[in-house]
């Protein structure tokens, strides 16, 4: 059997032109289960033919609908024809670029000599926003190397390398910051029923990402976080503040995304890092609720409950060590339901017991004593660092608010870990892994639209 496809083209004007695109065979007998339908190559084929056939119709009727003097209506005299060449999804195609001589009548000397190309004028770029787009998402999601890869398996784009999907990626990336701080610029009016709606929550947590050879430090932070807010779909944001211009304003740019305004209160929930509240105050410029991630401050209770239970399975029992075990139990409701400044008099109390039974007994117990005293002691002073973060989570959490920063760390996991860590083993730049977070961030909240980003240069 054989197939041909033809392309009917239609100009504005009504003239119809038909073109043979390609010829598909095949046997009369099939043999195997391969010879059916169209393969791989064959739609390469079609598709890129198809590009060259549409865009260069396209280009040449652009350009005879330009070369008409628009004052006075005179076909403007053609000057030369060059070519350039543009890359696209579908193939790389060259198209013709006449230039034409400026009419008369648009002149300001008479005898002086203009020429205007506006085949050029449309194309600001060498290749398609569709194309870089696309070589950015996969740049994002997954490595150069296999982006380029997948490109060339798949579809009839212009040949490319992994440098140049980076390079790609990274502009996108500096474009995309470049429209947050047009954002974070720009001045909003106060919505009253906007202000008396749920604030918005910032969830912030910070991650480690091996740096190339040679960079200064073994390993550089990213932030990362999510900001939400009741009737608004979240938004993410990531950085590493080290390379980047104006961190705040990525983050300021999320939280105008999800409503704010300037004066609105903001709730930030982080681990006990001073830094991060900083980064939501600077953002802001307004009053900021933080609060201690409830996890965090979990996981160091049950560290001193896990030296406890240890303590707790000597034979025979410890006696200095009865009353301790009442408070540890103690530990985690206290904390809960806001009873901080009752929780520090109780590990004191442990502390002063523990003591005890180091001097008391052999010298095992004593190493175990010990540990539970360094355990109580960290807790204790992270507290106290943290007072003014600590609040009454058991009323928060029955409100139906978020206590931890569980949804910022499933963000680091997705936005940095599974791009730049666990299996993928690789060093990064600290401004290459900026760029590549901003895309891939955008990426994932589904901001990344053609209609959305203006990606052409």
């Amino acid at each position: 059997m054989q197939w041909t496809v033809r392309l009917e083209a239609r100009t504005s004007a009504g003239e119809g032109e038909t073109t043979e695109l390609l010829t598909f065979s095949r046997p009369a007998i099939i043999s195997t289960l391969a010879e059916i339908g169209l393969m791989l190559a064959e739609t390469k084929t079609f598709l890129a033919r198809l590009q060259a056939s549409m865009l260069c119709g396209q280009v040449a009727e652009y350009a005879a609908h330009h070369r008409v003097c628009p004052e006075c209506g005179v076909l403007q005299p053609l000057k030369d024809r060059r070519t350039r060449q543009l890359q696209t999804l579908f193939g790389t195609v060259e198209v013709e670029v006449p230039r034409f001589k400026v009419c008369r009548c648009r002149l300001v000397a008479p005898l002086a000599e203009a020429t205007v190309s506006p085949v050029c004028a449309l194309l600001t770029a060498r290749c398609t926003p569709e194309l870089e787009q696309v070589q950015a998402e996969l740049g994002a999601r997954t490595s150069f190397r296999d982006a380029a890869r997948i490109l060339e398996t798949l579809l009839p784009a212009s040949p490319v390398t992994h440098e140049g999907v980076r390079n790609r990626t990274h502009a996108v990336a500096l474009r995309l910051e470049a429209d947050d701080r047009h954002a974070a610029a720009t001045v909003v009016v106060e919505d009253k029923a906007a202000a008396d709606a749920s604030r918005p929550v910032v969830m912030l947590d910070g991650t480690y990402v091996r740096a190339v050879p040679g960079h200064k430090t073994r390993n550089f932070e990213a932030v990362c976080g999510k900001v939400g807010r009741e009737g608004h779909s979240t938004r993410r944001f990531a950085l590493v503040r080290s390379v980047a211009e104006q961190p705040h304003v990525l983050l300021r740019a999320a939280l105008l995304d999800q409503g704010w305004r300037e004066g609105d209160a903001v709730t930030a929930i982080s681990d006990g890092d001073p830094a991060l509240p900083a980064l939501v105050r600077s953002a802001t410029g307004g009053p900021v609720e933080h609060i201690l991630d409830w996890f965090h401050l979990s996981m160091r209770v049950h560290h001193v409950e896990q030296v406890m239970r240890g303590l707790c399975a000597i034979e025979p029992p410890l006696a200095p060590l009865d009353h301790a075990q009442i408070d540890v139990e103690r530990l985690r409701h206290l904390l809960w339901n806001g009873g901080h400044e009752k929780a520090c008099e109780a590990l004191g109390r442990i502390v002063s017991w523990a003591k005890d039974a180091a001097l008391l007994n052999d010298p095992t117990v004593e190493a175990k004593a010990r540990r539970l005293v360094a355990r109580c002691t960290e807790l204790r002073s992270y507290i106290e660092n943290n007072e003014s973060a600590l609040i009454d989570y058991g009323q928060r959490y029955r409100t139906g608010k978020p206590i931890s920063t569980s949804r910022a760390e499933g963000t680091v996991n997705h936005l940095v870990s599974a791009r730049m860590n666990k299996r993928r083993q690789m060093r990064w730049p600290p401004r290459g892994a900026h760029h590549v977070l901003q895309v891939r961030a955008a990426v994932l909240d589904g901001r990344f639209g053609q209609h959305a980003i203006q990606l052409a240069a």
